[in-house]
């Protein structure tokens, strides 16, 4: 539910029920007054931080308190004076609420005014793709249409470097592909049925991975939308001119470039990404 600040005071300052059938009436007191709003300070991009600064009251809080919205709606368990951005939050606005209250007066509410969230980098590259697909599809083209996109939009994929991939009806710069395993040989001799590739402007998501994932992310308790996320951005990848890469050291995050429907290495499985690799 989206809240207004006035709605939003009315749930933060409700008094509690009295314990006994009978209360006596309370002292009416004076509420503290906001001279000045709160502010969400910071860079309002994702992975930076925001601080809260909670404005100017009369007379001067004895104690505040915080929480912070995404678009009216509080964000659950977010309630310090930081707040760390997260992919969630690009594209929304970000407000800080504070609850000020002072020894003798009723406490009260004040609303930042709302910061909003973009990508870690501005736009630097846009690339087109189309989408078909090959051979017997018994899945949904409409759901993969629909999240191969989510993954490209996510700012923790190839948009956090500032690559914005669209889709167009026909043609563009490369080719999505849902095809089924046995047509994989087809595009290259390079390419088999158990797993994804990519083959000058096709990006080819072997149908038997999409539904299923692979032997070893399924051994990992991983779920089938993060491979979903890892199977695109990864042959996606290639077209951008990644090559294959090796797990960096022990229980660090896998490169989204490493072989993960194979194994790890030791590293933990990981479907986006890392800094270094946009």
């Amino acid at each position: 539910m989206r809240l207004t600040p006035l709605l939003l005071a009315a749930v933060l300052l409700a008094p509690a029920a009295p314990t006994s059938a009978v209360a006596a009436p309370a002292e009416r007191r004076a509420p503290v007054v906001s001279t000045e709003r709160p502010e969400a300070e910071g860079v309002a991009r994702f992975s930076r931080i925001l601080r809260a600064r909670p404005g100017r009251w009369t007379p001067r809080p004895t104690s505040t308190a915080y929480h912070w919205l995404r678009d009216g709606v509080p964000i659950r368990g977010a309630t310090g004076r930081r707040l760390e951005l997260g992919h969630r939050d690009v594209g929304t606005r970000i407000q800080v609420v504070v609850t000020a209250a002072a020894e003798g007066f009723e406490p009260a509410v004040a609303v930042s005014p709302g910061r909003w969230i973009r990508h870690r980098v501005e736009r630097r590259r846009v690339a087109t793709y189309s989408v078909q697909t090959r051979g017997r599809i018994t899945t949904s083209v409409r759901e993969f249409r629909r999240q191969a996109q989510q993954t490209y939009d996510d700012a923790r994929g190839w948009r956090g470097g500032g690559t914005v991939l669209r889709r167009v009806a026909r043609g563009g710069d490369f080719t999505l592909v849902l095809a089924e395993a046995s047509w994989l040989p087809r595009f290259s001799g390079t390419c088999s049925v158990m797993w994804s590739c990519r083959v000058g402007r096709f990006v080819v998501v072997n149908q038997a991975r999409w539904l299923h994932a692979s032997p070893a992310w399924n051994a990992a308790g991983r779920s089938v939308r993060d491979y979903r996320h890892l199977v695109v951005n990864h042959e996606t990848g290639h077209w951008l001119g990644r090559g294959h890469v090796g797990c960096p050291g022990p229980g660090r995050l896998a490169p989204v470039m490493m072989q993960q429907s194979k194994g790890t290495d030791g590293c933990r499985f990981n479907p986006w990404p890392r800094r270094g690799e946009l």
